[in-house]
């Protein structure tokens, strides 16, 4: 890089002044120093260190050395000083000193050749023969007799002797010696261990000393350091004096502690001094920092210097809050190099345009959230305003005022629950905050707001929120759910609230020990209304019937519409079945006044079933099981009544059409409802062509039951969707059975009303025929044309949903319903079966015209006719001259088991 970049451009000495020796800076040069310092003063230190450990080292594997050369030196001695033992003993022996003669002559001899040899060697000054017992009966020089006096005490032969007199050590050397008659004894010889040993064992540079209990007894000095103490009694290194020596220790018998040490002494010599090796570390750090210095020191101090121009610039941006002349000259000041710091520089200056947008956009949007009805507030922890927008002023209808609390204006049944969420809040219970509430507004107008508030995050202890008035749709969502839980003609509670209030009321009851009655109620003959006065009357009929009603119970007790001309009453707190039958007594009394509806007087009866908690049942479902069953007994015995489930159960036929119930509830539980077929057959050939899926069931007790009996049960109990299901899967496998013989034929089966307004119902019955590989345009589904013009509406769109899954739709018992041609024409049905009351009468000329009149509407509309109920041939030839399509009945054949009917259909199959 160029010399100058290192300084930063004097243009503007302003700048230069509050750059110059910036903080940064200063804290580099400081720290700097300071590493150098610590550097250099640890570097010595350890360099110093580290060359007084590697000369001790050297040292010590020097003494290491001079101590192995020692032993192995002393070993050789050793070995020498027995070979010289040995040649004695030879000599003796060669002089036949012990072969002849007295043994006093003997001795004489003996002592005359140590005497003789005394002066010439010297070795082996002292000495003592042994017997072959161990005793001393000889002994020869100074040592003799103390070494013979060792003997008659009779220890054992030592290896080192110490002379107490002459404080001398000796090694004792013993050789086995011949003597004659006497037998074989030994020669104990000592040999001196003193200066000249030493000095033969000495190296150059190393002082041995023998040492004996710390006392020197022979050195290889000379006599000169006889007689003092050694300092030390480890090996390794020792001060002595100002010498600093390594010290290593040899004894002369290994395994004896108490036996004399040869001592070896090396001087530790230091080729530098401590200061001198000091004063160099200290030089090489101080030049390494130098070259640092100039290599990076420099070079630092030039970034701090460009930090410190990006650090002028977001101080000026941050005072003018601006890109200002002197902002972009710190910014270009700082990218003088490509370098990382350039790059922040870079970043910083779009950062800078983006908060300066950020700014406008951020104005904009306050603009425009004036504008909106929505409240934006910043609030403390304690709810007073930081900050509100217009438009919460606005919805409040107040005027901001210092140290106003957002409480102040919350209605005064919701402060209480808005102050305990801010606690949660504000000690990190929740993180946010949402929910409704009311305002106090000054003007006493009451508005519902929906409000959400979250901790803030750039303010310590703050909450910032958004307020909306939804008074609108606060009072749409209650009229929505009062319509979820209402009848939309009668206002009266549905079937929703009516079970969640009879579970209050049971529980309630079983808590008081009371009594619950619940009963069914269908007015009697209603239908008429509608067909005779229109479906408008009958709704007017029913409003002023259930209002009359409901105003004569109590405030406790619950009228519920159940569905069309059904209703349910809930009476709670019973102490009896007496005060149940009074307030029954109390709607049939209201039902028989007449209800004027225009220029009509209408009289309403109504057939009751009603069931006691907890002499009948013991849950909701059960108490409205009872119920409904006992409305059915109503209904069989006349009408107008009001049956109470206990009264039917006592009842013989009552009693047997209960076990009926009970039992084709077990019998669809189980899966014991069987489907036969009857066939259908065109009115040109003879030839079947169809069939029809029919229920039947076999009781174990009362034998086969007549659908006419637990069909209606079955919808009476809730469980005609069950049973149509067991049928529908019943008919579809025996089909896709047939169909693999060969047999390609279609199939009806009847549909009830729950089944069809299941909202699963069409993709349920398509996933049953794509599992058996049946195509859908085969079957035919049958409803009454009841049902279908009972709620003409939603059956149209279910229908045609149906149809366009390609299902054929078939309109059982055609003429009974009193459907108009409009209806008719909306319908996407591709059949319609003439009821059996109609076939009956084909021979007369009022039934004849009839079904001619079906057969005409039903061609008008591209539709198919079957005539059921055909039970001979003249019926059945008369039919098909007035152009009906397909006919059925006993002429053609009875329902069948699907065995039977598989066999009826190999014999009358056409496949035409």
């Amino acid at each position: 890089m160029p010399p100058s970049t290192f300084e930063p451009t004097r243009a503007d000495p302003s700048i230069w002044k509050e750059v110059a020796w910036h903080s940064l800076q200063r804290q580099l040069v400081a720290r700097f120093a300071l590493v150098f310092l610590l550097v250099t003063l640890s570097g010595s230190l350890l360099a110093l260190l580290a060359y007084q450990a590697l000369a001790q080292q050297a040292q010590r594997r020097a003494a290491d050395e001079a101590l192995e050369h020692l032993s192995r030196s002393y070993t050789a001695l050793q070995d020498n000083w027995l070979r010289n033992a040995d040649e004695v003993k030879a000599q003796i022996d060669f002089m036949r000193v012990f072969a002849q003669g007295e043994p006093a002559a003997n001795w004489l001899r003996l002592r005359a050749y140590f005497a003789a040899i005394e002066g010439k060697l010297d070795r082996f000054p002292s000495g003592v023969v042994l017997s072959d017992a161990g005793r001393p009966v000889f002994r020869y020089g100074q040592e003799g007799v103390e070494l013979s006096r060792h003997f008659t005490l009779g220890r054992l032969e030592p290896r080192w002797f110490y002379s107490a007199d002459h404080r001398a050590v000796f090694a004792v050397l013993s050789v086995p010696l011949w003597l004659g008659d006497q037998g074989t004894g030994r020669l104990v010889l000592l040999q001196p261990v003193d200066h000249g040993v030493l000095r033969q064992l000495s190296a150059s540079g190393v002082n041995l000393f023998l040492a004996h209990k710390g006392q020197v007894l022979a050195s290889s000095g000379g006599s000169q350091d006889y007689g003092r103490q050694l300092s030390g009694d480890y090996s390794g290194p020792i001060l002595e004096g100002e010498q600093l020596q390594e010290q290593r220790l040899l004894p002369m018998i290994a395994d004896d502690e108490s036996a004399p040490r040869l001592v070896l002494r090396q001087n530790v010599r230091q080729v530098l001094s401590p200061a001198l090796v000091l004063l160099g570390s200290f030089a090489l750090m101080a030049l390494l920092a130098a070259v640092l210095w100039l290599v990076l020191g420099r070079w630092a101090s030039w970034l701090a210097v460009r930090i410190a121009h990006l650090s002028q610039a977001t101080s000026l941006f941050a005072r003018e809050h601006a890109l200002s002349a002197s902002v972009q000259q710190a910014l270009e000041q700082a990218r003088s190099y490509p370098d990382e710091i350039a790059e922040v520089a870079e970043a910083s200056r779009t950062l800078m345009q983006s908060v300066l947008q950020h700014d406008e956009e951020h104005f904009g949007h306050l603009q425009t959230l004036d504008m909106l009805e929505e409240g934006v507030v910043e609030l403390a922890a304690d709810g007073r305003y930081l900050r509100a927008s217009p438009g919460w002023a606005r919805l409040a209808g107040i005027e901001m005022q210092s140290g106003a609390r957002i409480f102040d204006h919350i209605h005064q049944e919701d402060v209480e629950n808005l102050q305990q969420q801010f606690v949660q809040l504000s000690e990190g219970e929740k993180s946010s905050l949402s929910g409704r509430l009311r305002l106090r507004r000054p003007d006493a107008k009451e508005l519902w707001i929906e409000y959400r508030f979250i901790s803030g995050t750039r303010r310590g202890g703050s909450v910032r929120g958004v307020l909306r008035d939804i008074t609108q749709s606060y009072q749409l969502e209650k009229h929505v759910t009062h319509m979820a839980l209402h009848d939309a003609l009668t206002g009266l509670p549905n079937r929703v609230l009516l079970e969640d209030r009879c579970k209050m009321a049971v529980r309630s009851a079983e808590r008081n020990g009371l009594m619950v009655a619940l009963g069914f109620l269908d007015l009697d003959h209603f239908k008429h209304v509608n067909d005779q006065f229109g479906h408008k009357t009958g709704d007017e009929l029913l409003v002023a019937l259930s209002g009359a009603m409901r105003h004569c119970l109590r405030a406790g007790d619950t009228l519920a519409r159940w569905g069309g001309d059904e209703f349910v009453v809930l009476l709670t707190d019973l102490g009896s079945q007496t005060d149940a039958e009074e307030a029954i007594g109390k709607l049939a009394a209201v039902c028989q006044k007449p209800i004027r509806l225009g220029e009509a007087d209408f009289n309403a009866t109504f057939s009751m079933g009603v069931a006691l908690f907890p002499t009948d049942a013991e849950t909701v479902e059960t108490l409205l099981s009872q119920a409904d069953r006992a409305m059915f007994a109503a209904k069989q015995q006349g009408r107008n009544t009001v049956r109470f489930f206990s009264e039917i159960a006592q009842r013989e036929e009552d009693r047997k059409a209960l076990y009926i119930q009970n039992r084709l509830a077990t019998a669809i539980r189980e899966g014991k409802i069987q489907t036969w077929f009857q066939p259908i057959v065109d009115a040109r050939t003879r030839r079947v062509v169809s069939c029809e899926a029919l229920a039947r069931w076999q009781d174990e007790t009362y034998g086969w039951v007549s659908p006419a009996t637990f069909v209606p049960m079955a919808e009476n109990l809730g469980l005609i969707r069950e049973m149509g299901q067991q049928v529908w899967k019943q008919a579809i496998e025996s089909l896709h059975h047939w169909r693999q013989q060969g047999l390609d034929m279609r199939i009806s089966v009847n549909v009830s009303r729950r089944q069809l307004f299941t909202p699963t119902f069409t993709a349920d019955l398509l996933e049953d025929l794509d599992r058996l590989a049946i195509p859908v345009s085969v079957v035919d589904l049958e409803i009454t044309e009841s049902v279908a013009m009972e709620d003409a509406e939603h059956t149209e769109k279910r229908l045609a949903e149906l149809t366009e899954a390609g299902f054929g739709i078939a309109i059982d018992d055609f003429g009974t319903g009193f459907s108009s041609l409009s209806q008719l024409h909306d319908m996407p049905a591709s059949k319609i079966k003439i009821d059996i009351s109609f076939v009956r009468r084909a021979k007369t000329e009022q039934g004849s015209q009839l079904i001619q009149a079906v057969v005409k509407i039903a061609s008008a509309f591209g539709l198919q006719t079957v005539a059921e109920g055909v039970e001979t041939e003249d019926i059945a030839d008369v039919l098909a001259a007035q152009g009906v399509t397909l006919l059925q009945g006993y002429q053609f054949g009875k329902p069948v088991s699907a065995e039977s009917f598989g066999r009826y259909l190999v014999e009358n199959f056409s496949a035409a």
